[in-house]
């Protein structure tokens, strides 16, 4: 009964191998690309290049299609081409704009967009003019770009690296860039480990099935491996009855076989199986510390600003606190809160500390903190770059609260899936758990030879199967 049992594990071991090996070689292989290079994303240099002065309309447009008594979350005035735009988030439904100038709702104009493309790409050192590519949602470079839904302009550069450039028909602005180099390497690093090809990531629910599939038939394939290394592991030199290949898919898996069991399950986790470290969305909604504001109270501020109509301006959000409504704005490179009456306001602490424990959101005066450094949840990723100084507030139940240190707009809410998966999931995945580790040197030196070890294990089992399909033909 042993040896049947033996006999069984070494055969599921070895044909579930040879249908997986490639498929994990190349995990391993594009997560030591993306060591130095990740998903595509725009230069923040020159998107702060791409806001141009307000041209203020004399007088505020008949909003037709701004209903009075609707609730907002968000607002915001930028200039899109030759247009001003007013760009709204409902408590419920699609994000929609208006033009400034006839009050009309829609998508911007192509030509108005490709002002916006133009600005980027001239920061940038592209030369040549924007040529119109369509209006995209499901292009490969914008699958999981928020928005997406409403569509981007695609732009296409005639430079040396062939830049491409994705403008929301909505606001306007640039959501995503690439090159000639950052495609190749995505197609080199996170596309083959996120299992990410356009054809497949466009079906989200198919997507996510599929990596949970595949993750979960590596996390047994490697179990197996690890328990069949041990049973044929000998006390002593050379400690492996194999040779060649098989002798360093043996001891490769014996010495790396736990790290690549802690990525496989942890890249499964990632995707939340049966629910898994998934946080709350009401939990999680920003729309429980800011509060709403009534179209009449947009059209309010709005009229307030078109009789002002300051002509150094490039942006105007609106940023909530409990339903107060304040106003952040940017004159060139400088930002400044202002109140509904359009005064200079500097967010206070009293300001968020009474928000917030309104909210159960902090459970003392003393669990609000002003952070200008990362702590170990809130804290830059490759592929997300947080912004400082902050205010952190801690809840009586662990939900950490982060909030924009100078307009109080809020960045992140982590309740406790999400603090847990920080540890339990990402920590283990990306090497992260302590600040030296998150350090671009100390960071490949520690990852990179692992990854090489764990690529080893796999990339013998590939030769392994080759040779073993090529006695079966």
């Amino acid at each position: 009964m042993k040896k049947a049992f033996r006999r069984a594990l070494y055969l599921t071991h070895r044909w579930l191998g040879i249908g997986m090996a490639l498929l994990m070689a190349g995990w391993c292989a594009s997560g030591i690309v993306m060591l130095w290079h990740t998903w595509p994303q725009p230069d923040a240099r020159a998107l702060s290049a791409v806001p141009a002065p307000i041209h203020w309309p004399a007088t505020r447009p008949d909003l037709q299609d701004l209903d009075s008594n609707k609730r907002f979350q968000a607002s915001q005035i930028s200039m899109v081409g030759q247009e001003p735009v007013l760009t709204l988030t409902p408590d419920d439904g699609p994000p929609f704009a208006l033009d400034l100038r006839t009050g009309r709702a829609g998508r911007i104009a192509p030509a108005d967009a490709a002002f916006s493309a133009l600005r980027y790409a001239r920061a940038t050192g592209a030369e040549g003019p924007p040529m119109f590519a369509g209006l995209t949602t499901d292009d490969q470079w914008v699958l999981d770009t928020h928005g997406r839904d409403n569509g981007f302009y695609h732009f296409v550069f005639p430079d040396a690296a062939h830049t491409q450039v994705y403008v929301s028909s909505l606001t306007g602005e640039v959501v995503q860039v690439t090159t000639r180099a950052t495609r190749l390497w995505a197609w080199a690093g996170a596309i083959p480990h996120w299992l990410y090809p356009a054809v497949l990531r466009k079906h989200p629910l198919l997507w996510k099935n599929v990596v949970i599939v595949l993750s979960g038939t590596g996390v047994f394939l490697t179990v197996t491996g690890l328990w069949i290394g041990l049973l044929r592991l000998r006390r002593a030199a050379p400690f492996t009855p194999y040779r060649g290949w098989h002798c360093v898919h043996h001891l490769g898996g014996t010495v790396f076989g736990l790290f690549a069991l802690l990525w496989i399950t942890t890249g499964l986790l990632t995707m939340s199986p049966a629910g898994m470290f998934q946080s709350n969305p009401n939990a999680v909604r920003p729309l429980r510390v800011t509060g709403a504001m009534t179209g009449g109270d947009i059209q309010t501020a709005l009229s307030r600003l078109i009789s002002t109509a300051p002509q150094d301006w490039s942006g105007v959000k609106t940023v909530l606190l409990n339903g107060h409504i304040f106003m952040q704005v940017r004159q060139g490179s400088r930002l400044q809160r202002l109140d509904e009456t359009l005064t200079p306001t500097p967010l206070t602490r009293g300001q968020i500390a009474q928000s917030l424990i309104s909210k159960n959101l902090l459970k003392t005066q003393d669990a609000l903190t002003f952070l200008s450094s990362p702590d170990a949840y809130y804290f830059s990723r490759p592929m997300h770059k947080r912004h400082f100084p902050v205010w952190r507030a801690e809840a009586a139940d662990g939900t950490r609260t982060y909030l924009d240190g100078q307009s109080g707009e809020v960045l992140a809410i982590l309740d406790l899936p999400a603090r847990q998966s920080r540890w339990l999931v990402y920590g283990f995945h990306d090497l992260d758990f302590q600040a030296w580790l998150r350090k671009t040197t100390t960071h490949w030196a520690v990852a990179l030879p692992l990854l090489c070890g764990v690529f080893c294990i796999f990339l013998s089992g590939v030769i392994i199967g080759i040779r073993r399909l090529k006695r079966l033909a």
